[in-house]
C-alpha cells in the first residue's frame, strides 16, 4: 500500500510539473491583417533603404547598351520619388561604374562611355521611382497581390530583428515593386514575407523564381536552379543624401556618343559575371 501511494504521489507531482512548465499555446496572428498593416506602414515612411541579393544561376539584365549579370543592389528611397544610383560591375577583372539619377520619369547617368560625365538619358527606360510607393503599383500593391498566404512562425533575422514569417505565392510581375522595380520576375513565384514584430514594417522578402527566361541555362546534365531574390528593408526614415546632376548634364548627342558606341565599349572587355551595387536616394517633397 505504501508503495502504491508513493507511486501515485510521484505521478501527481510529474503531472503538476508538466502543467506548470508547459508554455501556453498562443494563436498565430492573422496573416492577412499583418500584410495589410505592413503595406500601410511602408507607404507612410519618409525614407527607407533596400538591399537586393540574388542567388542561383546568373541573371541577365538587358540595358540599352549591354547585357550584364546582376548580383546585388542596395538602395535608399525617399518620397516622393527622386533616386540616385551607383552601379558597380566587374568585367574582365576591371571595375566599371554606372551612376544613375532619377527624378520621376527623368533619368541621368554617367559611365565609362560618357567619359564619366553626366548625360540626361534613360539608362533603364520606363523606370520611375515614384511607382515604389504608389498605391496601385508599389510595395503595398505587391503585398496585396499575394495569394495562399499562410503563417509560418516567429523567427529572428541575422541582424537580430524578431519577425513574423509568412509564406505565399504570386504572379511575378505583380511583385516587381518588391525588387524596387529594377527586376521583373516572371511566372508564378514563391514569396516569403518577414514582418518586424515590433514596428510591423516589412523587414525582408524572399522571392523564388522558377524557369526564368533571363537565367543562364545550365549545361547538359545539370539541373536548372531557381533564381532567388532576397530583399531587405531597413533604415526607415534615415537622412537622404542627394547630388543633383542637371547643371552638368548634356545629352549623348551633345557629347557625340551613340548607344552602339556604348555597347562596343563594354563588348571590348571580356564579359564575366557582374556584381552590381546600387545606391539610390530620392528627394523629399518641398
Amino acid at each position: 500500500m505504501l508503495r502504491l501511494l508513493s507511486l501515485l504521489l510521484v505521478m501527481l507531482l510529474v503531472g503538476c510539473s508538466g502543467a506548470s512548465n508547459g508554455a501556453p499555446t498562443q494563436a498565430p496572428p492573422d496573416s492577412l491583417d499583418l500584410v495589410k498593416e505592413a503595406a500601410t506602414n511602408i507607404r507612410s515612411a519618409d525614407t527607407f533603404r533596400i538591399s537586393v541579393n540574388q542567388t542561383g544561376p546568373d541573371y541577365m539584365i538587358l540595358t540599352e547598351f549591354a547585357t550584364v549579370y546582376f548580383r546585388r543592389a542596395t538602395a535608399q528611397y525617399v518620397t516622393p520619388g527622386t533616386m540616385q544610383a551607383t552601379i558597380r560591375v566587374i568585367a574582365g577583372g576591371l571595375p566599371i561604374e554606372v551612376e544613375v539619377f532619377s527624378r520621376g520619369a527623368e533619368q541621368w547617368y554617367r559611365a565609362i562611355w560618357t567619359g564619366n560625365r553626366w548625360v540626361k538619358e534613360a539608362f533603364a527606360p520606363g523606370f520611375n521611382p515614384e511607382t515604389l510607393i504608389a498605391q496601385d503599383t508599389g510595395i503595398e500593391a505587391a503585398l496585396k497581390s499575394l495569394v495562399d498566404l499562410s503563417y509560418v512562425g516567429d523567427e529572428q533575422l541575422e541582424n537580430g530583428v524578431s519577425v513574423y514569417h509568412l509564406a505565399a505565392t504570386a504572379n511575378g510581375p505583380d511583385v516587381a515593386a518588391l525588387l524596387g522595380g529594377l527586376i521583373a520576375p516572371v511566372g508564378n513565384v514563391g514569396v516569403d514575407v518577414y514582418i518586424d514584430r515590433e514596428t510591423r514594417y516589412p523587414s525582408r522578402f524572399v522571392i523564388t523564381e522558377y524557369a526564368s527566361p533571363f537565367a543562364v541555362t545550365p549545361e547538359a546534365g545539370q539541373d536548372a536552379e531557381p533564381v532567388v531574390w532576397t530583399i531587405d528593408i531597413y533604415d526607415l526614415n534615415a537622412t537622404a543624401e542627394l547630388a543633383t546632376p542637371e547643371s552638368v548634364a548634356p545629352s549623348l548627342d551633345a557629347l557625340g556618343i551613340t548607344p552602339p558606341n556604348a555597347e562596343e565599349t563594354l563588348e571590348a572587355l571580356p564579359m564575366l559575371t557582374l556584381e552590381a551595387t546600387v545606391e539610390t536616394t530620392a528627394e523629399a517633397a518641398p
